[in-house]
This record gives structure tokens, C-alpha cells and sequence, in this order.
């Protein structure tokens, strides 16, 4: 990657950023919930991303698919050859093609969303902390330990598993199912960060630490392919067993009944 291609990349994610900030701020100064604050700021990213992808079908010239699928194989090629060059066995590189275009080309859309909830996220934490020395209307942010995921959307990890698998393969029907699963993964995935944290301020782990071990854990779950990586990894593990075993015991308990 060219330095123009990184900082086109860096100009943009700041662009997407302030974005998500001015939506996050204005939910929040309206007394919203951090968890829709964060809904606001993805929404937000959303609009304009589709809104744009929308002008450019509309237009004379529209090439924002072709533009992304040009770029997609021009690094798969790139790969390729790396992974040619490192003797790696040609039915893994076939392999390695497949899962990529089904689960990353054909699943754009499900990254946009995902990207989309992530700055969301980065742009709460960006206005609560310092919107909240500011003024009174803004809260200190959320600490990272306490974040759940709410209960009810395991039912969409479900949906996009049983689509996926009674869906005829290379259909449409399949590319739906693709993309609802990568998305709740990517959620869950996430779920399974704020076990970690809790865990290591639960046990007074230092600053240097706690960033190692991140990175540790980051470096592992990269070293799978793909598909290890999507529903392998170790905290798109704990995101889902979190529903049943609730490791922070966050979950208040049911309300005995009296006489």
C-alpha cells in the first residue's frame, strides 16, 4: 500500500469519525442511552455510505461494485503469489480464494455495518470523555468491563447459521445468510473484549500488561484462517458462551416472589 492509499485510508476514517461524533453528541446531550448514542453514530456512517453509493449508481458512471472488486482481486493476487512463493499447497491457496470472496467480497456489506458500529463506538468514548468535562448533560463514559450484549440477538447468530446451511451454495439466498452470520460474529467478537477487561481489573493487572496480553491474544486469533478467525477466535468464544455462564455476573437475579 502506497502513502497515498494510507492517507486517503486515515482522511476517511477521521471524516467517518467526526460524523459519528456529531451524531453521538447530539443523542447523548438529549439524555439518550450510550447503547443508542452508539446506534446514532453507526446510523449516521450508514446514511452516508449508502447515500453516496447510491449517488454513484444513480450517476452517469456508476463503479463503486467494480471499484471494490477490482481492489479485492488485485490484493488477492497479491496474496496469492505471496502464499505461491511460500510453497504453500495449491488446494489451501483455492481454498484460501473461496472463503475470501464469500466471506469478505460478498460480504461487504456486513463489514460496512460492522465498521460502522465499531467508530460508532470509538466516537462515544471520544465525546463522553470529553464532552463530559464540557458539560453536566454529558456522563462519564461506560467503562469497557460492563458492556453486555443484549440476550435476544443470539437469535440473529441463529439466523444467519440456519440460512446458511439450508441455503443452496453460490446462490443469493447463501450471500444473505453470509452476511447476517459475519455480522453477529463481529458483535459477539467484540462481546468477548469486555470479559477480558473486567478480568484484568478484577485482578489489578498493569497498564503494560493488559496491552500485551491484547496483543497476544490478537496475534493468535490472526494466525487461523479465515474461518478460524470468524468462529475460532477466543473472544467470539466468550462473547457466546457470556449468554449462558455470565463470567461478570452482571445479570441481575429474578425477583423471589413473597408472600
Amino acid at each position: 500500500m502506497d502513502i497515498l492509499s494510507v492517507v486517503a485510508t486515515l482522511v476517511t476514517s477521521i471524516i467517518f469519525l467526526g460524523l459519528a461524533s456529531l451524531a453521538v453528541y447530539w443523542a447523548l446531550v438529549r439524555g439518550f442511552k450510550p447503547r443508542t448514542a452508539i446506534l446514532m453514530g453507526a446510523m449516521m456512517i450508514m446514511v452516508y455510505v449508502g447515500g453516496s453509493f447510491a449517488a454513484d449508481q444513480i450517476g452517469s458512471n456508476p463503479n463503486s461494485l467494480k471499484s471494490i472488486e477490482e481492489v479485492f482481486n488485485q490484493n488477492m493476487q497479491a496474496k496469492i503469489k505471496s502464499l505461491a512463493d511460500e510453497k504453500v499447497p495449491q488446494e489451501e491457496i483455492d481454498q484460501l480464494q473461496v472463503n475470501l470472496k464469500k466471506y469478505l467480497l460478498y460480504c461487504f456489506p456486513a463489514w460496512i455495518i460492522s465498521g460502522a458500529f465499531f467508530l460508532g463506538f470509538l466516537a462515544y468514548y471520544l465525546v463522553s470523555s470529553t464532552g463530559s468535562r464540557i458539560t453536566s448533560r454529558i456522563a462519564q463514559p461506560t467503562s469497557l468491563s460492563e458492556w453486555v450484549v443484549p440476550e435476544p440477538m443470539i437469535f440473529g447468530l441463529i439466523l444467519g447459521g440456519v440460512i446458511k446451511l439450508s441455503a443452496p451454495e453460490n446462490t443469493w439466498m447463501e450471500i444473505v445468510g453470509n452476511n447476517i452470520l459475519v455480522l453477529f460474529v463481529v458483535i459477539y467478537s467484540f462481546a468477548g473484549v469486555p470479559i477480558i477487561s473486567f478480568y484484568f481489573k478484577k485482578w489489578r493487572f498493569p497498564m503494560i500488561a493488559r496491552f500485551l496480553s491484547y496483543l497476544l491474544l490478537f496475534s493468535l486469533a490472526l494466525n487461523f484462517e479465515l474461518i478460524e478467525l470468524m468462529f475460532g477466535n477466543v473472544f467470539f468464544i466468550l462473547g457466546v458462551m457470556d449468554i449462558w455462564l455470565d463470567f461478570r455476573k452482571l445479570k441481575k437475579p429474578p425477583m423471589e416472589l413473597t408472600a
